[in-house]
């Protein structure tokens, strides 16, 4: 008798597991945890307008700390695949473990929705199957907003392109020199940095910029290597102005390059056009309420930290929210993420997110439709800086 009861218990606890969705969250959050709480964050608070239940499913979230390392990365897709619950990846601010495991997400119909990573290859497969979605910056777009930012608007006459050697950088170095040879400039050096530089090396680096007589230079790496790189240009009193990818912003960087040392290299860097507070005469009150129910991680005024992360990680729970309510639940999991991966590119929208409104963000991937899996667009970006109490401030709500 006891026996049947035990089976019957067993029986009803693997219903109730069964109106489970999980969605993993594969993030660095060691090295930098604020961007993957950012991120976290954001979406969360996307599914809370849905009470975190989507088609009769309730969704858990399950943040997992990859490191920076591909590996690691990897083995979280790999708990994931023989997860029965999984139905979703969100990756975090890196993007080297998503090109290292993109064609095994692909061939896996994985649905990874990248809110941070910018690899300009990430989402552009060689197949016609592609299962990777971003609502980020797009590298292919980055050089567009920053290389013009120097060659017109600032006005530079020599450009270092300072790049971590790395998937990422290389990235970088194509479509950035391909756009400065669209405008005519040739005025340019590359010089790659390996990660964990120390300050000797940093400051060799920042003597060849000297040596190059560069004016101008545009960084793309990560915070930790930044706070080193920028602080040797800062010793050498060099004149030169920085511009960077947002990569900076997903760390400590603000506090542990200070002011001085940042205005010192006029440092202006790539954010999505956000702003903390609603537009005049708006009655959207969704930012009051998320602050409100994230009260700890938001300060005094509203603001949070690697504020990218949670602008985009908001817009594509959205999107997210929009695609499952499209698919039907079926007794195979495999069967539901394909599923999702076709919802994904069928959203029609509206779909009213904290950046803009989207309609079709997503449609079917082709070899000779390279943005099917991009939701944003160069004129969702600013170029952005850090004010003195360490606040990223976008042209939306200041003037440079």
């Amino acid at each position: 008798m006891f026996m049947r009861v035990l089976a019957l218990l067993c029986g009803l606890s693997g219903m109730a597991s069964a109106d489970i969705y999980k969605v993993y969250l594969d993030a660095d959050r060691t090295s930098n945890y604020a961007s993957a709480r950012s991120i976290e964050i954001g979406l969360m608070a996307a599914f809370d307008e849905v009470d975190r239940v989507v088609i009769g499913r309730k969704i858990e979230f399950v943040p997992l700390d990859h490191r920076a390392n591909s590996k690691r990365s990897k083995r979280h897709l790999q708990q994931f695949l023989e997860d029965p619950q999984a139905i979703a990846v969100v990756g975090g601010l890196h993007s080297p473990p998503y090109l290292s495991s993109k064609d095994y997400v692909n061939e896996n119909g994985i649905p990874l929705l990248l809110p941070w990573s910018a690899a300009a290859p990430l989402t552009r497969a060689q197949t016609a199957r592609n299962s990777i979605f971003r609502l980020s910056l797009d590298d292919a777009k980055a050089a567009k907003i920053l290389v013009p930012q120097a060659v017109t608007q600032d006005k530079c006459q020599h450009i270092t392109l300072i790049l971590w050697r790395s998937g990422w950088g290389e990235s970088n170095e194509r479509t950035m020199t391909a756009e400065m040879k669209s405008l005519g400039f040739n005025r340019y050096k590359i010089r790659y940095f390996e990660g964990n530089l120390g300050e000797a090396d940093a400051l060799s680096l920042a003597n060849a910029l000297d040596v190059a007589g560069s004016d101008c230079a545009i960084y793309v790496g990560n915070a930790k290597d930044a706070s080193v790189i920028f602080t040797a240009l800062h010793k050498t009193e060099m004149q030169t102005r920085m511009l960077s990818h947002w990569g900076i912003t997903g760390g400590d960087f603000e506090e542990d390059v200070p002011a001085p040392v940042r205005d010192g290299l006029q440092l202006r860097f790539i954010q999505p056009c956000f702003s903390f507070k609603a537009p005049a005469g708006s009655s959207d009150a969704r930012l009051d309420q998320i602050v409100k129910t994230y009260r700890e991680d938001f300060d005094d005024s509203g603001y949070l930290r690697a504020p990218a992360g949670f602008f985009h990680g908001y817009d594509l729970g959205l999107l997210l929210i929009e695609a499952l309510r499209n698919i039907e639940v079926e007794d195979d999991i495999s069967t539901q993420r394909a599923m999702l991966i076709k919802a994904l590119t069928n959203i029609e929208g509206p779909v009213d997110g904290l950046l803009r409104r989207y309609e079709f963000p997503f449609s079917e991937y082709a070899v000779q439709n390279p943005e099917a899996h991009e939701a944003l667009e160069v004129g969702d970006f600013c170029i952005a800086r850090f004010d003195n109490e360490d606040r990223i401030v976008t042209a939306k709500s200041d003037h440079f």
